[in-house]
């Protein structure tokens, strides 16, 4: 735990030049590329879903304000080298329940954050817990 923490006041302190390093099992990082397609989905980033995005990241992902451009980024990385969720899905569908009905509730508030209710991203959720097997 600490070599990481040190790993990451490294990265901060050379200006955030380098990348964060996440491996591609990390459940953390699959779950935020669902979480940040739903964002993405309707073609518009609104100003209120990333803030809800960013605060459960930093809450229920335990991903530090420090952490969180660099973690950010390493997500939209993840989600631009894959063309589908398939990878991200399979990793989260190997979590208890209660988790992945949480992530979908996720999807389902950063959906509805803007006050928009738009058809791709009430695809892309339904679908998503079509996917993890859970009824909404």
């Amino acid at each position: 735990m600490y070599s990481i923490a040190e790993k990451l006041i490294r990265r901060l302190n050379s200006g955030g030049s380098e990348k964060i390093e996440i491996s591609r099992d990390d459940t953390r990082l699959a779950t935020a590329v669902l979480l940040y397609r739903v964002i993405q989905v309707d073609g518009r980033i609104r100003p209120e879903e990333v803030e809800l995005y960013r605060r459960i990241l930093e809450k229920h992902f335990d991903v530090s304000p420090d952490e969180l451009s660099l973690f950010e980024s390493a997500v939209e990385d993840a989600s631009q080298a894959e063309n589908t969720l398939a990878p991200f899905v399979d990793l989260v569908r190997k979590m208890p329940e209660e988790k992945r009905r949480e992530i979908v509730e996720f999807m389902r508030d950063i959906s509805l954050s803007d006050n928009e209710f738009h058809e791709f991203e009430v695809n892309l959720v339904g679908r998503t817990a079509e996917l993890l097997d859970i009824e909404l």
